[in-house]
């Protein structure tokens, strides 16, 4: 018998509006919000959505870096 991929569920509330925004999105690209959220979060916790935690060269390197209005030597 094959084993079932996914089998937790994550469940959150939105605003009609976000749903309408989100539903017109996933109808024009043919996928399923499912698969969108899957690929948001795959992307989030891999570091490469926009949105996600720095990696840890990142943190480094910001740790290093000169902050605004500080002079830079």
């Amino acid at each position: 018998m094959k084993r079932k991929k996914l089998t937790h569920g994550i469940t959150f509330f939105v605003t009609a509006e976000t749903y309408e925004a989100v539903r017109k999105e996933v109808d024009e690209c043919q996928i399923s919000i499912s698969d969108l959220l899957r690929g948001l979060i795959g992307d989030y916790l891999d570091g490469t959505h926009f949105y996600s935690k720095p990696s840890f060269e990142e943190r480094e390197i910001e740790g290093t870096s000169v902050k605004e209005g500080e002079p830079n030597e």
